[in-house]
């Protein structure tokens, strides 16, 4: 049976009508949902439910007893090993239900770093995420490191400052991105017959080979695009205009994280400049 986990921001207290109805089309669908116990989104998700009269509903908690069980749906209760009260005794309970869920439905406000870390543990089960932006009213497919990048440039620079400090945000989308990339490399490995041990050695370097060309093309990009940005005089605000992106994308790309860029992004705001890419591939040399 298909099970969605269902949350959102804790500073939303009211469900935008396009997330009502969503929920709705869940409930009516038979099928089963996960929830939180917390205040905020996660209540008003609850009372979203009982309205709605769902009875496929199981309501997560850590420790014995939840804050809100407002239909008193059947209880999953999660025992971490941290201190009571603390940010990772309460997240625990999350990383369960990204666990046990095939799917995600998030209700973000482009600032709580729970919200998000939840379309993390999702991206690394390789589940997908619909998330819900709550200022924008409009919903994001999210699946890879990509889609997040895409995402959270709908982040204020301060709301990204803050997720760098509680859950070092950059360096999660990276890992997402190579581990995402490893899993590829495997896939093709294991596609192969087997080969003898210098092989394997020979592979190694190969892999290593494709993640600096990588890298190599998106630093090209990123200066190509600094370099337009700079001689057009644009300030930062101007060229996310331009550009189609959020001004701490811009922040980003000025100061080269080019961890947090996929490729398919680097292209498109190369395009929005008007620019043109030309590409040449050359022979190892012997």
């Amino acid at each position: 049976m298909t099970t969605v986990f269902i949350a959102g921001s804790i500073a939303i207290s009211r469900l935008d009508d396009k997330v009502k109805a969503r929920i709705e089309n869940i409930v009516a669908s038979d099928l089963d949902i996960v929830v939180g116990d917390a205040d905020g989104a996660d209540t008003s998700i609850q009372e979203c439910l009982r309205e709605f009269g769902a009875k496929r509903v199981t309501v997560y908690c850590s420790g014995d007893h939840p804050r809100n069980n407002l239909a008193q749906w059947p209880v999953a209760n999660i025992y971490p090993n941290s201190k009571p009260g603390s940010r990772a005794f309460f997240t625990a309970k999350d990383l369960e239900m990204a666990r046990t869920s095939n799917y995600g439905l998030m209700i973000w406000d482009c600032k709580s770093t729970g919200t998000l870390s939840n379309v993390i543990e999702l991206i690394k089960e390789n589940k997908k995420s619909v998330v819900f932006i709550n200022k924008n009213k409009e919903f994001l497919n999210i699946s890879n490191p990509d889609d997040l990048n895409h995402l959270v440039a709908f982040m204020s620079e301060f709301a990204r400052s803050k997720a760098e400090q509680k859950i070092g945000l950059s360096s999660k989308i990276h890992g997402l991105a190579q581990e995402q990339y490893s899993l590829i490399v495997d896939s093709d490995l294991n596609d192969k017959e087997p080969t003898d041990d210098s092989s394997s050695t020979t592979n190694d370097f190969s892999e290593a080979s494709v993640i600096t060309e990588n890298m190599k093309l998106r630093e090209k990009l990123i200066t190509a695009i600094e370099n337009h940005v700079k001689s057009q005089g644009w300030t930062q605000a101007e060229a996310a205009i331009r550009l189609g992106v959020t001004q701490p994308r811009i922040s980003d790309l000025l100061r080269h994280k080019t961890n947090v860029f996929g490729l398919d992004s680097l292209v498109n705001m190369v395009s929005a400049t008007g620019m043109h890419i030309e590409m040449r591939i050359a022979e190892p040399a012997l």
